[in-house]
């Protein structure tokens, strides 16, 4: 589809927020309340989730602390923007505010970024919005959301950032480790994943070299795989191969969009 009549029809539907939220139930209602997620070791653990996804947003444009605080993460959500905080996402934190979540995606990776909030709009108060950027004399169509600003966010926020002085900076916790599984890794490489040969890269460039080498070995020790550290210029980047690939993709296809599904080959 050409991708000013994509942005046309995006900027179309985001603007009936009040029909969408009406008719999403009816979308949505055939999804199960219940699903059984497999964690890294292959076995299955059993995941209570948003199970109507926009209808159960709040467009409330303030809640009280009691409301605020009584949200919580799903273990979808969770795994989910964990796997986007090591890609395209995230995360923004005012003084003594709580964070919240944030990802932008090109108008042309529309299906993905609906997808991902659909799972993640109990959090959000609205839906998607656009933005245009120009860059190099070309124009760029973009879709944003953002979450609450919520206290369940703060463990997520400090597995990413640290105080330095007074600002917070980017970076990796060690405690990343233990909250690595196949939900992780699926959006992660749907976030910054590019295939290469028979496998595929993850741009990792905006970490440091010790932060790559330990997520080269969060791979190593939770999955089982070989991957291969890469030079990009003075970054880093980490390389999976396709024979390593084909083991993962059966654990990492349920959480893939069709939009992204080249990505694995």
């Amino acid at each position: 589809m050409d991708t000013r009549a994509y942005f046309t029809a995006a900027t179309d539907a985001i603007s009936f927020n009040k029909t969408l939220s009406v008719i999403a139930p009816l979308l949505f209602f055939q999804e199960e309340n219940i699903k059984t997620t497999p964690n890294a070791a292959g076995e299955k653990e059993i995941t209570i989730w948003n199970p109507l996804g926009w209808s159960m947003m709040s467009n409330k444009s303030q809640l009280s602390n009691t409301s605020r605080n009584m949200y919580k993460l799903t273990l979808k959500a969770e795994r989910i923007i964990i796997g986007l905080m090591l890609s395209d996402g995230w995360m923004q934190k005012r003084g003594h505010w709580n964070p919240r979540f944030a990802l932008k995606q090109s108008i042309k990776n529309y299906p993905y970024l609906m997808n991902t909030h659909y799972h993640l709009a109990y959090l959000c108060s609205g839906f998607p919005f656009g933005g245009l950027s120009k860059l190099r004399n070309k124009l760029f169509y973009s879709l944003t959301f953002y979450t609450r600003q919520l206290s369940c966010l703060t463990e997520i926020f400090h597995l990413f950032y640290k105080l330095d002085g007074k600002k917070y900076i980017r970076c990796i916790n060690e405690d990343l480790f233990n909250y690595m599984d196949y939900i992780v890794l699926a959006h992660w490489i749907q976030g910054d994943g590019n295939k290469h040969r028979k496998g595929l890269v993850l741009n990792t460039q905006g970490f440091t070299l010790k932060e790559v080498i330990f997520l080269m070995n969060i791979l190593i020790y939770k999955f089982k795989i070989t991957p291969s550290l890469q030079n990009d210029r003075g970054n880093y980047r980490i390389y999976i191969k396709g024979k390593d690939l084909s083991m993962l993709k059966p654990h990492i296809l349920p959480f893939f969009v069709e939009h992204f599904l080249y990505k694995l080959g």
